[in-house]
């Protein structure tokens, strides 16, 4: 089974996933300070590598640590 854009939006429900020519795109709804070490944006040709993009995303981000601009 493939995955589909709902899937990918219920796993990532801080991002907003986006088909463009030639790919995926995710932006977060909440933007991150750039000095934050984190990614307010993430690309992939396909679905399946943007969903891996943006877990290897999760990984980068502290656990317990709210990613979010005041």
């Amino acid at each position: 089974m493939s995955l589909t854009l709902d899937h990918a939006l219920t796993s990532f429900p801080g991002w907003q996933i986006t088909d463009m020519a030639g790919g995926w795109i995710a932006i977060r709804s909440n933007l991150v300070p750039k000095n934050s070490g984190l990614s307010n944006v993430r690309c992939g040709v396909t679905l399946e590598e943007l969903t891996a993009n943006l877990r290897a995303e999760m990984r980068l981000q502290k656990p317990g640590t709210p990613a979010v601009r005041k």
